[in-house]
């Protein structure tokens, strides 16, 4: 799997006019559930629990964005690549999706993942070029809206415009408690954190010592987004079970058996990080 994500690596990948870059057409197919049953606008999913504004006209506005722009992304398709025309707006139904940077030497350095019912737009300050790489991390669905339709929707509906500005705000606030870890602290806090943070986001019930989840992740992209090696990673997160804090297998289940201890480790309060990072929805 190490392979697979150092896969990602764009370095003298091909530009084509598509928007999806290094990708075969039929690996981004239309969904073939049909919408109104698709799964992930049933009360709970992530989409429906962010993105339910109440408002009739406003949720079928959306649902219509979708059914134009869905596409089935299979492990490692490439969205966006910086620097190039940022032409979409994505928000993933199913799968998770990667946000990274390379330097000029090729290596990579993940910003953040992109979780199902998010919206991301990777257009920077000029709007019209792409501010960092968009790929998916494994197989999904992912809503590729043309910003142009977007941003008429955000402008004909208010409450999307306050939810969408909500998820940026949150995106914010995860990469600046990052980067004060990333910048001073030792291994061990940079990966309780990210543990913390990436288990909130992923949990819809929270952090609760003795109840497990999933992230899916390999080591190797879990170090990409502290800036650890893959044997650093495996050596922070192996120190951690042996002291008690949590316990895991495979690609990263984990499970927390000392969740205040974890907590004190990434220097945070958890309830605050959730507030803080945990877009509110509708």
């Amino acid at each position: 799997m190490a392979a697979a994500m150092a896969a990602l690596r764009l370095v003298n990948a091909p530009r084509p006019a598509l928007a999806f870059a290094g990708t075969r057409r039929s690996d981004l197919g239309k969904g073939e559930i049909a919408m109104e049953h698709a799964p992930w606008f049933k009360t709970g999913h992530a989409v429906a629990a962010h993105w339910n504004m109440g408002a009739l006209d406003a949720n079928a506005a959306l649902l219509g964005l979708i059914k134009m722009s869905l596409r089935i992304t299979r492990a490692r398709c490439v969205l966006q690549l910086a620097n190039d025309r940022a032409g979409h707006v994505f928000l993933p139904l199913e799968g998770w999706l990667v946000v990274s940077k390379l330097d000029p030497d090729g290596a990579r350095m993940i910003v953040d993942f992109v979780l199902p019912g998010h919206a991301f737009d990777p257009a920077s300050a000029s709007a019209a070029v792409a501010a960092a790489d968009v790929a998916a991390l494994g197989n999904g669905r992912t809503a590729a809206i043309p910003r142009a339709a977007w941003q008429r929707y955000l402008a004909a509906h208010p409450p999307a415009r306050v939810l969408f500005s909500r998820q940026r705000a949150a995106g914010y606030a995860r990469l600046a408690e990052r980067m004060l870890r990333l910048g001073k602290s030792r291994a061990e806090t940079k990966m309780a954190y990210a543990i913390c943070e990436l288990g909130l986001r992923a949990n819809p019930l929270g952090l609760v010592a003795g109840r497990g989840f999933r992230l899916p992740l390999t080591q190797h992209a879990l170090g990409e987004y502290l800036g650890l090696s893959s044997v650093h990673v495996n050596r922070t997160i192996r120190a951690m079970a042996r002291a008690g804090l949590l316990a895991y297998r495979g690609q990263l289940e984990i499970l927390i058996h000392d969740l205040a201890g974890l907590a004190a480790l990434a220097q945070v309060d958890l309830p605050e990080l959730q507030a803080a990072i945990i877009p509110a929805s509708a």
